[in-house]
Formats: structure tokens, C-alpha cells, sequence
């Protein structure tokens, strides 16, 4: 969810998640869940020993028929939360849906559906809410989890005999798999990445169809979706016959690896260590072990270690799945990256070879010259410029190499001085110069620091010169301007929209400033000001009848200075980039599709010499 804006730019928001256990992070307990006992029980693999912890709903105060009859749980997952303490969301094959507090075990809230859906995946989204997937009914949906629970649908999409739900931080996407039919009728496998729109008070639930890939032709069954702690490109997935892995990036499918890759495993997961975890049922090994009363064919009393191998039995207990206790959503916030293109009169370009790009940012001159920013993850900020004939600097320089940045602005002056601040998330703001044909300055001075800053934009005042700083807070944006001696202003509230997700920011020629910003649910609004004031109140951006109802705003940039139209771009969610002008009398242009490509991930807009360029990050496919 990142912008761009001229004059100014931003690369957009990062979203905000607890760090992920790294490689050399210490294993972590396993949950599983036995339904023998009706209990989620716990296992030390330090000690190999089965600790004195257990939950069950009725233990944990929770009434009802689906508490009551708790069969040990289909699905458990311990997550981090902004809020403090972990907490454990649960569901189970009798309809209940829990959220609770891990460390004491206290319910937070909870609700029931009918046991014919037959629930079997459950995540928890950063927002508070809770994902279950449905095998029976074949739904996945999000429920409002707060107050005393309802089973009022707050979100829902349909996808036949659904198994899996596993969020994904570094795509904010919901990964989910299931077994369709075609045209014909005949059954196949598919794993889905589903965008949750919408404030956590209003969720929806949208497919991006770029991300849909077809696991199997055939009628083998799909059970887990799992990510890997060391590799945030990899997903684990289980079918009936197989386990195999699935890389995000190149979208390939590959086989799990000796003895790793077998049949009938229910539920995966991978170890900060490397080690693999699986719950195999006991009917399908060799020899067939009976498990259940009556016998069954997803339960064991085993859990399968590989990497190192070795296997734990519980004499009489009946797991269906197992689960690491750790509270993060498997890998870091990785963001999405690719290559940059830039494309203007109908000619795209390659602008940068690079596939671990994961921002950009743009702005042209008066000269004729554009210049951009890429963001690298562990290696900081680099500049390249475009000359006025149109040709690319060979390489790019390395102005920032702090591998904390996670997002950036630029801005040109009248006089050619380029003005670029990067964003150290939940710290600081840092801005440093590059005069005309000069170098970039040897560090960066800090201009604001807080706590809360999500994302940062910038826009220079063509007639006055005096830069403004924009940034995306909790409480909304805030403005820091220069005066014009240079000095800079104590911050502004100039909107109070707490759910915005991205900013761009643009200026004419006529002083005027343009501030666009979107919400978490796609909408996009637009906001008037002076080097003095901002409008009160922001105008909805008419974005045409294809969103939000089919394509989500998730980012957008903006062109405005040296001409005197605003040139918008928008990415949509599976409908790629979609242009429109305007003019200083008010007025919008319908919105025109400028690029179909559904995999762009970020967005760039400049006018350098008069002619509109629109850079995307590409993802790598």
C-alpha cells in the first residue's frame, strides 16, 4: 500500500507486524489437539516431554451446546496482537469459534455455527477479527470478533470443501485452499489468496485472482496451507497424496523432500530451526495403526519430526492437527518486490533489473529530468535519474544505506535541489538534499520523530519553494512545512481518518497543494490546501463503477507540477494501474485503464518535459 506524488511522492504504508522468530530463534512448543481427551494439549520438543498446560472451552468458562461437546479442536493458532498479551482463536468440528487469552486462558469472545459446516481452519487477522474456513458448507467468512460473538455473516466467500486459512503479512493477503469443480464438473485443487477489504468494523473478503494457482487436476484433497519460518518466498502444502512446497515469487510448485513428501499428513509446520512437524493418520501408514473409536481415517496418536527425523506417540490420543505455539504469523513482514518499469506515449521500459525492489518513488523537474527512488530491504535507499533525452543513469546510487527504511518521499524544487525523506517506521523521519548536479548529502538530519507514523509524503510549493512533510498516523495525517527561511514548522493535524492506508501529494503551478489520500477499503479522497491551509473537509475521488465493487484502491501516486492538470493513478486490486485527470475547474475524468498488468505492486507518476510517466514495481512471476 504505497503512493507516489509530484511534486512529491510517497512509497506508501508498510504494515505495522510483530517480528518473526529468525533462523536461530529456539524451536517453539507444539499444540495439538486430541480427541480423546476434548482437550488442545501441549509438547516441549526441548525436553520431549508433554507439559502440564491443556485447554478446553468448558474449563475456560465458555457455555453452549458446541463448548460442551468440544471434540480437541479442528484447527488452533497462537498469535501475536497489538493489544498486549497472545492470544489463542480456535474452532472445532461442533461449531465453536473462540478467541481467548493465551496466557490465562480466558475467553475474549466466541461464537457457534452449525456443526454441519464442519469447520476446520481458523486464523486471526491483524485486525482483531476472526477467519474460519468451512469443509462442510464450503465458506470461508470473518467475523467481528468482539462483544458476546454472533454468527451474523461480516464477511464471506464460497469455495467448495475449504480446508486451510493462513494470513500472509508480507502480501496482506488470506491464503485459503479448496476443491472446486470446473466446467465439467470434475473436482480440482486450487490455493487462493483472498484481499480482507474494508475497516475491521465492515470487513469483506475479494479474490486475487493473480495469486490463484491450481495445486491438482485431481480429486486429492487439499488439508494445509502452512508458512516456513526461513523462507518468507515458501509456502507448505498438504494434499491426500502428497506435501509440497509452493514458491510465491516464482509461482512453482515442488515436491516437500524425502520422506517429508508422503501422503494422508493433515496439518504441517515448520520450525524456526528448520525442523518439520506432521500429523500423518495413523490408517494410512505401513503398517495401518488404528486410531479412534470407531476407527477413522484423520486421526493419530503421533507427531512425525523430520530434519532431524524421530516421532512422538501419546499412548491413546487421537490429533488430528498440530501447531507451533509461536505467536508470529510464520514469516517477517517481508513486502512485495520486483523489477521497476517505467512507461510513458505508449513506451515502457525497464528502468531497473533488480527483482528485490520493493519501493519507488518519483519527481520531475523543470529541466526535463526525472528522478527515482528504489527501496532495497537490507541495503537502504538508491537514486537514478533520467536525463532530459530521455536516457537512464546505468546505475543506481546507494544515498541511504539504513536497512530500517520502509519508506520514502521526493520532491524537486524550483531550483533543481532534490529533497528526499526516509521513513525509519514507529521512530523517526530523516531528509537530506541533493543540489543540481551535485551529490547527495554525505548524512541525513532528522525532522520528526513519533512513534506512530505509518507512511510519509511530500510536496514542494512551486511559487514559494517551501516543502511540506506529510505523514500517515494513527490519528490521521499530519503536516510539517518549512518557512521560508528554511525552518521547520511543529506539526499540524489536517485530517483525522485514522484508516488511511496510503498517501500521494501533488502541487500546480498555481501554488496550490493536492493531497490524495485512500482508505483501508479503497476509497480515495482529495484534499485542497495552501502553504497556510488545508481544506477541512476531503471530496471522494469518482473512481468509475469498477471499484470498489470489483477493484480495491490499495495504492495510488499522483503528477501535478509543471503542468497545470493532476494526473491520478490508481492500483486496484487485480485490475492493475487506472489513470484520470484533473483540471483546476473541478472536474474528473473517468478513469481510463492504463496498465491491465495484475501483478504491479507499487506505483510511480511524473511529467518530466510535459509527457506523463507512470513506473511500476512489477512482481516477480
Amino acid at each position: 500500500m504505497l503512493a507516489v506524488l509530484v511534486m512529491g511522492t510517497s512509497l506508501g504504508m508498510v504494515a505495522v507486524m510483530p517480528p518473526a522468530a529468525s533462523a536461530d530463534t529456539a524451536d517453539y512448543k507444539i499444540l495439538a489437539g486430541d480427541q480423546a481427551t476434548n482437550k488442545i494439549l501441549r509438547f516441549d520438543p526441548a525436553t520431549s516431554t508433554w507439559d502440564d498446560w491443556s485447554w478446553s472451552p468448558v474449563a475456560a468458562g465458555i457455555t453452549g451446546t458446541a463448548a460442551e461437546n468440544f471434540n480437541g479442536g479442528n484447527d488452533f493458532r497462537v498469535r501475536a496482537t497489538a493489544e498486549g498479551p497472545s492470544q489463542l482463536v480456535v474452532v472445532d468440528g461442533e461449531g465453536l469459534i473462540a478467541k481467548v487469552d493465551y496466557e490465562t486462558g480466558e475467553p475474549l469472545w466466541s461464537t457457534s455455527v452449525d456443526r454441519a459446516d464442519n469447520l476446520h481452519s481458523v486464523e486471526l487477522l491483524p485486525d482483531g477479527n476472526v477467519a474460519v474456513a468451512a469443509t462442510g458448507t464450503g465458506y470461508v467468512r470473518i467475523f467481528q470478533a468482539a462483544g458476546s460473538g454472533s454468527t451474523a455473516v461480516s464477511a464471506k466467500f464460497l469455495l467448495r470443501n475449504v480446508h486451510a486459512t493462513l494470513w500472509d503479512p508480507g502480501i496482506r493477503r488470506l491464503w485459503v485452499a479448496g476443491s472446486p469443480l470446473d466446467a465439467s464438473g470434475k473436482e480440482y485443487q486450487v490455493l487462493k489468496a483472498l484481499e480482507v477489504t474494508g475497516p475491521a468494523s465492515a470487513p469483506g473478503l475479494r479474490e486475487d485472482s493473480a495469486r490463484t494457482q491450481v495445486i491438482s487436476t485431481s480429486t486429492d484433497a487439499v488439508h494445509d496451507v502452512a508458512a516456513d519460518f526461513n523462507d518468507p518466498d515458501k509456502l507448505w502444502i498438504t494434499t491426500n497424496s502428497r506435501v509440497q512446497t509452493y514458491d510465491k515469487t516464482t509461482r512453482q510448485l515442488a515436491g516437500g523432500g524425502t520422506d517429508i513428501d508422503r501422503n494422508a499428513v493433515k496439518s504441517i509446520s515448520a520450525q524456526p530451526s528448520g525442523q518439520i512437524i506432521q500429523t500423518k493418520a495413523d490408517q494410512y501408514r505401513v503398517p495401518q495403526v488404528i486410531c479412534g473409536s470407531p476407527v477413522n481415517g484423520w486421526c493419530t496418536a503421533t507427531l512425525d519430526f523430520f530434519n532431524p527425523a524421530k516421532s512422538v506417540t501419546r499412548s491413546g490420543a487421537q490429533f488430528y492437527k498440530a501447531r507451533l505455539e509461536s505467536p508470529f504469523y510464520g514469516v517477517r513482514d517481508h513486502a512485495q518486490r520486483g523489477r521497476v518499469f517505467d512507461t510513458a506515449g505508449g513506451t515502457t521500459v525497464k528502468v531497473d533489473n533488480n527483482d528485490k525492489i520493493s519501493r519507488i518513488e518519483a519527481t520531475a523537474g523543470a529541466d526535463g529530468r526525472m528522478h527515482v527512488l528504489t527501496l532495497i530491504q537490507g541495503t537502504g535507499m538508491w537514486s537514478r535519474t533520467r536525463d532530459a533525452n530521455g536516457v537512464w543513469e546505468e546505475s543506481a546510487t546507494n544515498l541511504d544505506s539504513n536497512p530500517q527504511i520502509t519508506d520514502a518521499a521526493l520532491v524537486v524544487d524550483g531550483n533543481g535541489v532534490q529533497h528526499a525523506f526516509t521513513l525509519i517506521p514507529d521512530h523517526s523521519i530523516w531528509y537530506r538534499t541533493r543540489p543540481l548536479n551535485g551529490d547527495w548529502d554525505g548524512s541525513s538530519t532528522r525532522v520528526y520523530r513519533g512513534a506512530d507514523i505509518r507512511s510519509i509524503a511530500a510536496v514542494v510549493n512551486p511559487t514559494s519553494g517551501r516543502l511540506h512533510l506529510l505523514m500517515a498516523r494513527t490519528t490521521g495525517v499530519w503536516e510539517q512545512s518549512t518557512s521560508a527561511a528554511g525552518v521547520w514548522s511543529t506539526p499540524t493535524w489536517i485530517d483525522k481518518n485514522p484508516d488511511i492506508a496510503d498517501m500521494a501529494a501533488a502541487a500546480l503551478p498555481d501554488g496550490t497543494l493536492h493531497l490524495f489520500s485512500v482508505t483501508a477499503w479503497g476509497g480515495v479522497y482529495h484534499r485542497k490546501g495552501t502553504d497556510t491551509a488545508w481544506e477541512i473537509g476531503a471530496s471522494p475521488v469518482p473512481l468509475g463503477t469498477e471499484s470498489p465493487a470489483i477493484g480495491q484502491v490499495r495504492s495510488l501516486a499522483v503528477a501535478g507540477w509543471p503542468s497545470t492538470q493532476l494526473d491520478l493513478v490508481t492500483l486496484r486490486s487485480g485490475l492493475g494501474l487506472w489513470n484520470q485527470t484533473w483540471t483546476t475547474g473541478g472536474t474528473w475524468a473517468a478513469p481510463v485503464r492504463g496498465d491491465a498488468a495484475p501483478g504491479s505492486i507499487q506505483l510511480y507518476a511524473a511529467r518530466p518535459g510535459g509527457l506523463l510517466h507512470v513506473g511500476r514495481i512489477s512482481e516477480l512471476s
